[in-house]
């Protein structure tokens, strides 16, 4: 844990006057991509290697400094896990953090390069993270009510409306214990015509270990393009925010208990104490991100950043839905090389 904040630390932070996230050399993906284009036979395994999880990790402190506004350098006698929590606890508590995925700061794609969008009849319906070279990991509410023929997913643009790379859909999966009602085991998949070429603009990312722990209080970072504010307009430029996760049982203290909460399948992060940065409508089957990894899917809340509602996301470490993902992902070909 040491090793990791100083690396987060030693990023060059360059902001800008605009608060948006400008990508200096420290978060480039360049590299990652290379090799991940050149392992696209071996994908997950290239994923799961520590010196490769290293590296996205780096990247992803140099990511969420920036976004705590961590600029200091750091003395040696410093606390220093618990400066960043209170940087974290300040954020994200101020009185101007509303909803900018609500809060968030505009962020190019190049910082969070797993995120897509995803588009029925070339209309902005959800995000999506990929997941590898075909597949793109989703809401299972995003996809009830379109074909996939009807799909398609934008990649490598930090705009909602042009640049990247437009890539059809083939198959639209629903994992077959989603319940529309309350949202449990909301997760589904799409998969592309054609294989996405990686590049520092397009990049998978990997899922948490199944069954793994989530440590509540410790920021995580959600992308998107949905509304700026309740009932507000939704971003044309990729937003992202750190979020604070919230143990399970403050969670369902909240006034999000007026819906069932399942622990097994969700988790939540933002505040019910006071106005959080939070995902908001359009932001739904996005991702969010924690140490490098993605632990889970936008799934639903009560409105945008209320002050007492966390919102709540898809719990990718449970068994039952790590296991169907792993299911629809690991494909053979003839020469038995997974996809």
């Amino acid at each position: 844990m040491f090793f990791q904040v100083i690396l987060l630390v030693l990023c060059q932070i360059v902001t800008s006057d605009k608060s948006s996230i400008e990508i200096s050399k420290e978060i480039d993906y360049s590299d990652l991509a290379g090799e991940a284009e050149m392992h696209k036979g071996d994908l997950l395994n290239f994923l799961n290697q520590t010196e490769i999880n290293n590296k996205y990790r780096e990247l992803y402190n140099c990511l969420l400094a920036k976004l705590l506004d961590l600029k200091r350098t750091i003395s040696n006698n410093l606390n220093i896990q618990y400066s960043i929590y209170k940087i974290t606890q300040n954020f994200a508590s101020s009185p101007g953090s509303t909803r900018r995925i609500v809060a968030g700061r505009n962020t190019s794609i190049a910082a969070v390069p797993w995120q897509v969008s995803l588009r029925e009849k070339t209309y902005p319906i959800c995000g999506g993270s990929i997941v590898t070279n075909i597949w793109v990991l989703t809401a299972a509410h995003c996809l009830l009510r379109s074909k996939a023929s009807e799909l398609s997913v934008r990649v490598g643009s930090s705009w909602k409306t042009h640049g990247g790379e437009m890539y059809d859909v083939k198959e639209s999966l629903v994992h077959p214990c989603y319940v529309s009602k309350t949202k449990i085991n909301d997760v589904g998949l799409v998969r592309l015509y054609t294989a996405l070429r990686f590049s520092a603009r397009v990049l998978p990312i990997k899922l948490v270990a199944m069954d793994s722990r989530l440590p509540a209080g410790v920021p995580a970072i959600v992308s998107g393009w949905g509304k700026l504010r309740e009932g507000g307009p939704s971003a044309t430029y990729l937003q992202s925010s750190t979020i604070k996760t919230i143990a399970m049982k403050l969670c369902r203290w909240s006034g999000l208990d007026r819906k069932a909460i399942d622990p097994a399948s969700m988790f939540c992060a933002g505040s019910f104490r006071h106005l959080s940065p939070d995902a908001c409508q359009g932001d739904s089957g996005g991702p969010i991100v924690y140490d490098g990894v993605l632990i889970g899917v936008v799934s639903w809340g009560l409105g945008c950043a209320r002050g007492n509602f966390p919102g709540v996301y898809t719990r990718l470490s449970y068994s039952v839905i790590w296991e169907w993902i792993h299911k629809h992902i690991i494909v053979q070909n003839d020469n038995n090389i997974i996809l």
